[in-house]
This record gives C-alpha cells, structure tokens and sequence, in this order.
C-alpha cells in the first residue's frame, strides 16, 4: 500500500523570510480573523536573495576610511554623527594605534610602533579587506567574503542594503545584532569579530565565514531523497543538530537575549558536526541576566534598549512566530518564545514544512496567533514521525505559553532522553530465594528487569511443575503483558531461586519508549508479541507431558538412520545425542536428559561412560517404541 501524501499546500509568497511590520500597517486586521485585504500583495515582506558570485579574479577592494590627521593638541574634539551620539562608536578599520583614553598619555605609540604596524601589518597597502565574493542577500543586509588583509583571515561581513541605509530603525537594529552577537561568545553561537565603517559599503561588522550549510537547504536534500543526505542525516543525527541549537539559545538565554526568529533557515551545518545559530537581528533583551551586578554588562544593556526599535512592530517569521509575536507587544516576548521557535523548527525538520501556510500574510498571521496548527504525524504522515517527537514538538509549540516547556532546558532534557533511549528512574524490588515475582493465570501490568540473582519460568500442567526457562540478570520477564493492547493473564510462574534485585517497568514506561520509535516498530513488537501468546496458549504436550517414550522413538530413528542394518549393540555420543533429539522434536535438553534417565533405569539403554550411551537390545527398543 502506499504511503499517504502530505497534507497539500497552497502556493504562497516568501513568508518563511524575517519581516518587521508595523501594527499600523496590518490595522485592519483586526484580530485577524477576517479574509485578507484585495491589498495584500502590497505588504512589504523582504525576500532572501541568493546573489550570484563575484569572480575571484574581477574582485574589487573595499576603501577604507581615510585615516584621520593626529589633531593638535588644542584642537577640539571631532565631531559625531547625530544620529547615533551617546550609543555607538563606529572607528575607521584598523586604524593606527592611537593614544589610550584611560592613562593620560602613557600609553600612546611610539614612533617605532607605528613603523612597524605599517612594515608587518598593513605593508603600503591602503584597504583593509579585499571582497571576494557576494554570498546571500536578504532581509535588511548582504553576507559577503572579504580577505581581512592585515591577518590574512578569509571572514564574512555583513552590509545594509541600499535601500535601508537612510533608515534610522535599520540602523539601530543593524548596530544591535552586532553587538548583541559578539556579547554571545559560545560554540553554537557564530563568532563577531568588528564593527565598523567604509565608504564603499558604509556599516559593516565582520564575523566567522561558517564553511556550512544551512539547514533549510540539508532538510530539502532529504526530502528530495538525496542518498547521501539521507544516509548522513537520520534521525539521531537531525536529533543532535537540534540539540545543539537548544544548546545556544539557553546560553543566550542565560544572558536574557531572546532570539525570536529561530528556523532552519538560520542554522548552518558543518561536514564535522558543527551548528551555529545565526542572525541575531531581531534579537532583544528580556528580564534579568544572570550576570546583572556587573556594571559593564548593566551599561551594555542599557547601551542596546536605548537602540530598540520595536514598540508595534511585528517581527519574525510569518509561517514560524509566536501567538505572542503577532501580538506586536514585546512585553509579552520571553524565553518561552525561543521554546516555541524551536519547537516549530523541530517540527520543519521532520515534516519538511513550516508550520504555518497560507494563500496571504494575512492568512499566515491568523493561524499563528489562533493557533491552528496541523499536529506533524498529520502534516507528513508519510514521514512516520516517532510519536515521542511529535509530542515535544506538541508541548514546545502550545499555543498557551504556560503549556509549553518553561525553559530550554526542560525541552533539552526531554530530547536527550530521546537521543539516548533512557527510561524513567524505575521502581526496584528484592525478592528472597523462593519468593514468587508473578504467579500463572494472575492478571497483570508489570514486568520486571533482572539486575541481580536468578529466577526460574515454570508453568503447571497436568498437576506437574514444567520449567521452561532460568533466567539471570540482564534478562525481563513479563513484557508480553505491557505491549500488548489487551489485559493479560500470567502464561507463566516465576519464581526467585536465589536472592534477586529487579527493576519493575510499567507500561506507561514501555509505551512511552515504544513511541520514540517509528510507529511501524510498535505494530511490530505488538504483532509479535500476540503471535507469541498464541503460540503459548497451544503449547506442544510435550513440553507440558511425560515425552520420555518420544524420546526413545527419537532415539530408535536416529539409530536406524544411522546403521539400518545393524542390529547388535550400539554406542552413541551422549551429548550429540541429546541436542539433535532437543532440535528434532522442539523439546529442552533437560526434558531430554530426564527421558534417558527414565530409560536407564528401566535397563532400554546402558551408561557406556560419561560421555557414550549404549543401546543393548535394539529390537527391544524398537517393539517398545514402533506403536508410540
């Protein structure tokens, strides 16, 4: 049968893109429950751009800021730009060492200082970075590799478009994610290296030049079938991206720097297990850091609010935000906006989908602040996505934040027990020598997990005690009765032979474990285990009943096969004897042993030694046995 299709989708606009709309231009919205204005299509929402490559060889240098001339020492201070006096310092690249504002002069270069920054530093030349190549526009700037040629460091640098060099909030925000990324120095997190000023591309800061690949682009490989991406990207490893960006958003967390637009798209993936959480553009300060008593992170603080520009503005993604991001109110923003931005990134990676979808803007923002999510087995069932993972993405992704997970670490926790296959502390029992771990015909919900001693699986038939198994540590009993849908009854006894320790599972344990593997895998295990039971019920009478004459029979043919013509006495290997018997007629080896007990007692087969049994009338055997 073939897998069922995805949910359809409408064709829609770029509305996975990070836009920032004002509340004024989506008023008549209303609470956004009415159809969308004929003028939709005018709601500006900014594309990601993937710009062509600039050839190596036709590569221009980007002009530094003219040095400024050392002043005179009466000379008044230089003038700053109005527009961001008292928030930002915005120095030319590199430029020579000039005095320190902390040590009244003591500190200022020295005529051989300079010499040699200039001979084996800048060496004549006049630029700092050399541009390599354009990488990717989009949103408010464009990613570009530059040669930093001071340190001969290949490095990405981060430009505002043309269009929004003119915009004070672009500016500001700009500023912001600059600073606000470079605070965040963790290995999830990419790495700024400055923030400055040239003429060519005006604001600029500089950071790692990831060699990655966005995750967006890694999950439409997989869905394309790609093989190698399919083979190097399985679940355990999309598990283990995932956890990484936890990783990074609790550490800005730690710092109350709230991301608000995490999504595949600003994940990059390394070949050797890297992940960086990009674009930090939106980002914004919410409560208390752990670190508040310093006072140069309370002046950092206080330095990037003052450049906040969001008051009615809706900003994120449109097909990934937050109930409380359509808001427009940012005093509703909190940790628990991230939780549900990587819920919804959770739910991409294993749906190949944004959780929300529309004909329009409008459509898309009304569902993400209803709610009206498609739970993910639903939107791809043909994924068969494990349900223990359909339920994080669930809880992350509540539409209520005090149903969601109250911190990363909490969603984190609930992932590395998936990643790992750890079960709930369980319960544990001590059962003394003789002592009855679950009786024959009784109904039951537990098994147990042996961690020490012995115990012994017997049944009662025909008022007879059956053993059927010894089992030691390391072994479980009883797990029939938590697969299966039904209520069961004990097929079996089992008793303690020695003193033994035992983990006692539930099934709510069984259950829950069972989900975190593709929903084919429980039907599975719950298949077999109903064929098991009904091979129990109808067990064969000899395992239950007295099978020493079939046993002889057994015995008598294998003589036969052996030497058909021989009539006289017969010496075979015990211990062969004794397995190919058990193999032949489905029976233990000790149920075997006792009929050859049986028969050495009634003088139909003799001990020749410790190892060879000895057959002393073979037409005896054979007159006893042909009717049986």
């Amino acid at each position: 049968m073939m897998p069922p299709e995805p949910s359809p989708e409408p064709e829609a606009g770029n509305y996975e893109a990070t836009v920032a709309i004002s509340k004024e231009d989506l008023a008549e919205l209303g609470l956004m429950k009415d159809p969308a204005p004929p003028d939709v299509q005018d709601t500006p929402v900014t594309p990601e751009i993937n710009a062509a490559p600039i050839p190596d060889m036709a590569a221009p240098e980007i002009p530094e800021v003219p040095e400024p001339e050392p002043p005179e020492p009466e000379a008044p201070d230089a003038p700053v730009s109005p527009s961001y006096d008292n928030t930002v310092d915005i120095p030319p690249p590199s430029p020579p060492p000039q005095e320190s504002s902390g040590g009244a002069g003591i500190y200022s270069a020295s005529a051989l200082e300079k010499k040699y920054y200039k001979q084996s530093v800048r060496k004549g030349r006049t630029g700092k970075y050399k541009l390599q190549q354009r990488l990717v526009s989009g949103g408010m700037g464009s990613i570009l590799k530059v040669l930093d040629r001071d340190l001969q460091r290949v490095s990405a640098m981060k430009v505002i478009l043309p269009k929004f060099k003119n915009n004070d909030n672009t500016l500001s925000d700009f500023i912001a994610e600059a600073k606000i990324t470079g605070l965040l120095e963790h290995p999830n997190i990419i790495p700024v290296h400055e923030l400055g000023l040239t003429q060519e591309d005006g604001l600029y800061f500089t950071m790692k030049l990831a060699q990655a690949e966005a995750l967006n682009d890694i999950l439409t490989e997989i869905q394309r079938e790609n093989p190698e991406y399919v083979d190097k990207y399985n679940t355990y490893h999309l598990l283990n991206i995932f956890r990484k960006v936890c990783d990074a958003t609790s550490f800005a967390h730690s710092k109350s720097i709230i991301h608000q637009d995490i999504k595949p798209h600003n994940i990059m993936v390394g070949d050797y297990g890297e992940v960086l959480l990009m674009d930090w553009g939106i980002a914004r300060f919410v409560g208390k850091p752990q670190d508040e008593d310093d006072p140069l992170m309370k002046t950092f603080r206080e330095d990037i609010i003052a450049l906040a520009t969001e008051k009615d503005m809706i900003k994120g993604s449109p097909t990934f935000m937050s109930p409380e991001q359509v808001s427009g109110e940012p005093e509703l923003i909190d940790a628990r906006t991230d939780i549900f931005l990587l819920g919804a990134t959770l739910y991409h990676m294993f749906t190949f989908s944004a959780p929300y979808f529309g004909n329009d803007i409008y459509e898309i923002l009304h569902k993400a602040e209803t709610g009206e999510l498609i739970p993910p087995d639903v939107r791809n069932p043909a994924r068969q996505i494990p349900g223990e993972i359909c339920r994080i993405i669930m809880k992350a992704m509540a539409h209520k934040k005090e149903e969601r997970y109250q911190t990363v670490d909490d969603l984190a926790s609930d992932v590395d027990d998936l990643i790992s296959g750890k079960w709930s502390q369980q319960d544990v029992k001590v059962f003394a020598a003789g002592d009855m771990l679950m009786r024959q015909g009784e109904e039951g919900e537990e098994a147990y997990l042996i961690l020490s001693g012995k115990v012994q699986v017997f049944i009662e038939a025909n008022g007879k005690k059956v053993v059927l198994a010894t089992l030691k540590e390391g072994d479980v009993i009883g797990e029939m009765s938590l697969i299966s849908k039904d209520m069961l009854t004990r097929s079996a006894s089992v008793e303690a032979i020695e003193e033994t320790e035992a983990a006692v599972l539930t099934k709510h344990v069984i259950s829950q474990n069972l989900k975190k593997l593709p929903p084919y895998m429980e039907k599975i295990v719950a298949t077999l285990t109903d064929r098991l039971r009904t091979a129990n019920e109808n067990i064969h009478p000899h395992v239950t009943g007295d099978c020493s004459r079939v046993v002889l029979k057994q015995l008598r043919l294998i003589f036969r096969d052996t030497n058909p013509y021989k009539t006289e006495s017969l010496r075979l290997p015990a211990q062969a004897i004794i397995e190919e018997i058990s193999h032949d007629i489905g029976i233990s080896q000790q149920k075997v042993k006792d009929a050859l007990i049986k028969a050495l007692k009634t003088k139909l087969i003799n001990r020749w030694d410790d190892n060879t049994i000895q057959i002393p009338d073979i037409e005896e055997l054979d007159r006893i046995t042909r009717h049986n």
